[in-house]
């Protein structure tokens, strides 16, 4: 009779890998276990932490006594504040292509003072236009400009004020000029 030879085809494979050594597949394994360990330890640290600071650091606080509101640095506020509008003003710019609408109001901490602007309105706006027109596109777009822009013209309208025989205490009662509106086209 004829003889049979049996032949292993799969070079032993099967057996290495149901025993789980052999060709480096352990070695891998091993990496793919310490990496999701690191990944677990890192992901329980953060949110250990983020409930430490956010959760405990919340409640230490709230058990504390409230502290008094601290007052904001700069002058106290004005007892009975004062808005003189000054309207809307309409001009072109110094580079000539755009226009600026804006609104215009005076902060005044004495009756006396804004009674003596009213009178003094056209001279008010006069100032108020011209220093509006030597201004560029680019210097409007910049809020320190603009910044600068209420500082020129606060000074330029104390300019207005008397400086002898006035019957108001503050001898700045202009106090500031607020922009109400500002449209750049």
């Amino acid at each position: 009779m004829t003889e049979v030879n049996e032949v292993n085809v799969t070079g032993g494979r099967n057996m290495a890998e149901g025993e789980g050594g052999g060709g480096g597949g352990g070695l891998g394994r091993i990496i793919k276990l310490i990496v999701i360990l690191l990944v677990v330890v890192v992901v329980i640290s953060v949110a250990a932490w983020a409930v430490f600071t956010f959760l405990l650091g919340g409640d230490e606080e709230s058990s504390l006594p409230a502290a008094a509101p601290t007052l904001r640095e700069g002058p106290a506020p004005i007892e009975n504040p004062q808005y003189l509008p000054l309207e809307t003003f309409i001009v072109n710019l110094a580079d000539g292509r755009r226009y600026l609408k804006t609104t215009l109001s005076l902060l005044i901490s004495e009756p006396s003072a804004m009674a003596y602007l009213q009178t003094r309105l056209p001279e008010v706006k006069d100032l108020v236009i011209s220093e509006l027109q030597t201004l560029s596109t680019e210097q409007l777009r910049d809020p320190k400009e603009r910044e600068l822009l209420k500082q020129r013209l606060l000074s330029r309208i104390e300019s207005l004020l008397p400086d002898k025989g006035v019957d108001w205490k503050d001898p700045n009662p202009v106090k500031k000029v607020l922009i109400t509106e500002f449209y750049l086209q």
